[in-house]
């Protein structure tokens, strides 16, 4: 009779340390994809942030709208594509700069830069 109890003690702490063991590999997993999530997006932010710099020294420099529109920036594996609205749509009747990065999609051919 002892024999079954501690059997059962025995499975039952066993089922315990399973199920604590499988929470906390699926709360590390869930970390693991939450950190990536971000590093992308945060890569994706700054090479929006490395184009539109471009875009607007290029405009200063005097090339033309047409030059700079639809084009793309490639940096830490993001490619991101310049558009100029020139319907003076901006404020004071400026034209607007819009910068566009898919943060879903690598590109591998873009560099990394650390």
């Amino acid at each position: 009779m002892k024999k079954g109890i501690v059997l059962a003690v025995v499975i039952g702490i066993m089922v315990v340390l399973s199920t604590l063991a499988l929470v906390a590999l699926y709360l590390m997993t869930q970390e693991a994809r939450i950190t990536e999530h971000k590093i992308r997006r945060i890569r994706a932010f700054f090479t929006a942030r490395a184009a539109m710099v471009q875009a607007l020294e290029d405009l200063r420099n005097g090339v033309s709208v047409g030059t700079i529109n639809s084009t793309t920036v490639c940096l830490n594996r993001f490619r991101a594509t310049i558009n100029v609205d020139t319907s003076h749509s901006g404020p004071m009747g400026t034209d607007e700069v819009n910068i566009s990065v898919n943060y879903r999609e690598f590109d591998p051919s873009c560099p990394v830069e650390d």
